[in-house]
């Protein structure tokens, strides 16, 4: 009979914090559905800023990149033509000295 007493306590104690158990459960249970709805508008929010952030970094990306190309380009450009134009002066010095010295050589020998 003694055995059968501490059988109903320990069920008794059991239940009791059985009940705890799944109100604090429950608690919980809501508690974190409470929070995922409040993170989701959140998280959203976030990842649409995230977005739009990064869209934008990008875009900017791509226009540093495009302005650099040109610049680039420009550069070579103008470097062609200096080259172009230090190469053409030679050639011009060159035939003005040659014309010089045919003319020297014209106007020694009468």
């Amino acid at each position: 009979m003694a055995k059968a007493k501490s059988r109903v306590k320990k069920v008794a104690k059991k239940a009791k914090r059985t009940v705890k158990r799944t109100a604090r459960k429950a608690a919980k249970t809501t508690r974190r559905k409470a929070k995922k709805t409040a993170t989701k508008a959140k998280r959203t929010a976030k990842r649409t800023a995230k977005k739009a952030v990064s869209k934008a970094k990008r875009r900017a990306q791509q226009v540093a990149n495009r302005r650099k190309k040109d610049l680039q380009k420009a550069e070579n450009k103008v470097k062609s033509m200096k080259k172009a134009l230090r190469t053409a002066e030679k050639s011009a010095r060159k035939r003005k000295s040659d014309y010089t010295k045919a003319l020297k050589k014209a106007t020694q020998t009468k």
